[in-house]
């Protein structure tokens, strides 16, 4: 699932690098020391934002066309912010392959089959938790 939410990247004054900010999703904040490096913590902290929407499997937040957007700075952040080299950038990321990058630690599960299954599971070396792993993979839609 790929997910696209525009940022807003204010220049900071005092020291090098960007702070960035993205408008739809409330305290989704990161900064960087470049425009690389910005780009780079925007990408994770929108992962790490919408993590838990992705994982409940909730609606995702709203996004505001970029158009409708712009990185005028409020008169309290002019002190820490400059207009000059602020942008407006188009952050992407890839759900789900985001979470199997962060989130992909084993847990051990005890579950209950029939005796039969069991048996012939066994029978046949079919490893049962390779088999559970795809059946909820499929019932997920996830690659």
């Amino acid at each position: 699932m790929f997910v696209t939410y525009p940022a807003i990247f204010y220049k900071n004054l005092e020291e090098e690098g960007y702070t960035v900010v993205f408008p739809d999703l409330q305290g989704c904040v990161t900064c960087g020391k470049d425009e690389n490096e910005s780009m780079h913590m925007a990408q994770d902290v929108l992962g790490t934002y919408l993590y838990e929407f992705y994982v409940d499997r909730k609606p995702m937040p709203s996004s505001s066309d970029i158009v409708n957007l712009t990185t005028k700075i409020d008169d309290e952040d002019k002190e820490y912010f400059s207009q000059k080299g602020s942008f407006l950038s188009l952050i992407g990321i890839d759900l789900a392959a985001y979470v199997k990058k962060v989130a992909c630690k084993n847990v051990k599960k005890t579950l209950t089959i029939p005796s039969y299954l069991n048996e012939m599971g066994k029978n046949e070396n079919i490893n049962f938790s390779q088999v559970l792993t795809d059946a909820l993979k499929a019932e997920f839609d996830i690659d």
